[in-house]
């Protein structure tokens, strides 16, 4: 168990040293910290179950670091396909939806499209939960880039991404409905990806990668990348110790959390305070956010939460509010 009488927070753990001191003044001073305590964040997702995926996730897996694959479900005829996504679920890494056939949101420009367009979303959960295993599915990428998803995705998911350019800032407007990405157009060496992830740890936002086909595969099916260029810009990701690298959910559930107890209003309670908040729908269970305050303790449930000598105590969401005494 965690703190708070909670199960452990799965968040990584931040460099630097252990001994920072707790807080011994007089004031509440809530603060959340951005990304978990790291200074930007970074994501590598995966469109369409392609063949050329299964060939090299293998490579993929092997960097250690958890990434989204967006599964087109009508592509899980591939050798190995099933076996390689339940492989993927069990060692960390998110599997969200892509629909069944990656048709426009009017049904347009794929071959065979179900009734609906809701169904294509459905349907392609159902085959991630019942045939992968997966316990559930939180994020959804549009096909095509098509926001006319987004009133069917907000009724089922808790974050949607787009294909517009852009990163996103802790706390900021982005809408978490058509979340931003840097899309590889294919052939790029590491280079570009390298740029990308020196500007988001310059900026302290949250990029989010965008590929296609890794090559070298005789399945090139759309904007084809050298898997080793993507695997290099992992590794350069990898140098910066003070970036986290993890999947949609992971991190847009901190990135929602923050916003969502940043915001909450506080109450008088006694000689101290308490804060409370609701969560958005879909919102993921068993994620925390880090924070820190200008002195006193904190609690949730009724037990005091333990400082880290990192420099934070760590909050858990599902609590729905937290309490401060001098």
């Amino acid at each position: 168990m965690g703190t708070g009488g909670h199960p452990a927070s799965a968040l990584p753990t931040p460099s630097g040293p252990t001994t920072a001191p707790k807080p011994v003044g007089g004031a509440a001073a809530l603060q959340v910290l951005p990304w978990a305590g790291f200074k930007a964040a970074v994501t590598y997702t995966f469109d369409d179950a392609q063949p050329s995926q299964i060939d090299h996730f293998a490579e993929l897996d092997a960097t250690g670091v958890p990434v989204t694959f967006y599964l087109t479900t009508s592509n899980t005829w591939y050798a190995g396909s099933d076996s390689t996504w339940q492989d993927a679920r069990t060692k960390g890494h998110e599997l969200g939806n892509h629909t069944v056939n990656h048709c426009n949101f009017n049904l347009t420009n794929c071959t065979t499209p179900l009734a609906t367009a809701a169904a294509e979303i459905d349907d392609a959960t159902t085959y991630i939960e019942t045939k992968l295993g997966a316990p559930d599915v939180w994020t959804m990428a549009y096909p095509y880039g098509d926001a006319g998803y987004k009133a069917l995705a907000q009724a089922r998911f808790f974050l949607a991404r787009g294909t517009g350019g852009g990163m996103i800032a802790p706390g900021d407007a982005t809408d978490p409905f058509n979340l931003p990405c840097f899309a590889a157009a294919g052939g790029e060496a590491a280079d570009p990806f390298n740029t990308q992830i020196d500007a988001a740890d310059a900026q302290g936002k949250w990029l989010i990668f965008l590929f296609h086909s890794l090559l070298p595969d005789a399945q090139n099916w759309f904007a084809g990348v050298d898997t080793g260029s993507v695997t290099g810009s992992i590794a350069h990701a990898k140098t910066f110790l003070d970036l986290w690298i993890g999947t949609v959910v992971d991190i847009g559930a901190y990135w929602v959390g923050q916003k969502t107890v940043a915001g909450a209003v506080a109450t008088p309670s006694g000689a101290g305070m308490t804060w409370a908040w609701t969560l958005p729908p879909h919102f993921p269970p068993g994620h925390f956010v880090r924070v820190t305050v200008g002195g006193g303790s904190l609690q949730q449930g009724g037990h005091a939460l333990t400082w880290n000598g990192r420099g934070y105590y760590e909050v858990a969401l599902d609590a729905g509010s937290l309490a401060w005494s001098p």
